[in-house]
């Protein structure tokens, strides 16, 4: 493959780097938001506890699943998905109008996360050359280490500005970017 870096190798990563430092940063950025949130619906922090929890459980759960479900079915078409997945259940939080409907609505994005994330890597691999695969493997690892880094400075910046739902909403707006990308 050319050095170009619009080939065909350059373009995959990033519409998969785009998603995978979006979710990434969908779960570092929460932290700095659960004050909010518990405050929002008058619950303890130790209750709050669980819009963490919850993601953690069902990716964990999720991945090694949505992995082999993509092997039957497509990594393209399983990464699409969950991308639709993630964004609905993202929209949800933002619009949960209860605690309970909240951590469902976490439930629905962290499956949408693991359905992405699962076959992320994989697709990259895919693309680039065998001599390449270590440049394949860490980029979509730098895209997650961005993600982890930046979600809690952007999360603590737009609690600045706006409600704690609207990190939520905002992070519609790469996965509709890394959706029209991926196709």
């Amino acid at each position: 493959m050319s050095a170009d870096p619009y080939s065909q190798k350059w373009r995959a990563f990033a519409a998969i780097g785009v998603s995978m430092t979006t979710m990434v940063m969908s779960m570092s950025m929460v932290f700095v938001a659960l004050p909010s949130i518990a405050d929002d619906f008058e619950i303890t922090l130790r209750e709050v506890g669980w819009v963490v929890i919850v993601q953690a459980l069902t990716i964990s759960s999720l991945m090694l699943p949505m992995g082999r479900i993509a092997d039957l079915i497509g990594r393209r078409r399983m990464h699409l998905i969950g991308l639709v997945v993630f964004a609905v259940g993202t929209s949800l939080v933002a619009a949960a109008p209860t605690f309970g409907i909240l951590i469902a609505a976490r439930v629905v994005m962290a499956a949408g996360n693991a359905m992405s994330q699962s076959v992320g890597t994989a697709m990259v691999v895919t693309v680039f050359p065998p001599e390449e695969r270590g440049k394949a493997i860490g980029s979509p690892t730098t895209a997650v280490a961005v993600g982890a880094a930046s979600g809690p400075i952007l999360g603590g910046l737009l609690l600045q500005l706006f409600p704690w739902r609207m990190l939520f909403l905002l992070l519609v707006v790469p996965i509709a970017i890394a959706f029209v990308m991926a196709i």
